[in-house]
């Protein structure tokens, strides 16, 4: 089975557009014993989720949704992916008072595999980003 590995999360304020933070991404998807060859295709989504000491809260989910294909000339090599989008950056206000704390899960769903889908599901969390947003 394939996995999500060193998701990295940063977030800027937007040099563009006033109200807008910039979430830059990355992460890797490694390869199952059997994925690259057969050039399995991923479904890949993020979500945006703010820490909470008990019960942590969803900002936001399926966001940036991309495809990934696992090159089958390099059977087990990682996919290393890096992205950015942008959200209103009140959406990232997660606390009443205090710093925010805001991290990110990317969510990949294996396309080619047959059966039910949360058997085909991999996914990865973020490093935790504390700000004022």
């Amino acid at each position: 089975m394939a996995t999500v590995e060193n998701v990295k999360l940063g977030i800027t304020a937007s040099a563009t557009k006033p109200g807008f933070s910039d979430i830059t991404y990355s992460y890797e998807l490694h390869p199952g014993d059997t994925g690259a060859a057969e050039a399995e295709e991923f479904t890949v989504m993020v979500g945006l989720w703010g820490e909470d000491l008990f019960d942590d809260d969803v900002l936001a989910t399926d966001l940036d949704k991309h495809q990934v294909k696992l090159d089958p000339s390099a059977p087990g090599k990682p996919i290393s992916v890096e992205r950015v989008f942008e959200v209103e950056t009140k959406l990232l206000d997660e606390d009443l008072f205090g710093d925010d704390e805001v991290f990110l899960i990317v969510e990949a769903h294996s396309a080619s595999s047959t059966g039910p889908a949360e058997d085909h599901r991999v996914s990865g969390k973020s490093n935790t980003v504390v700000g004022d947003f």
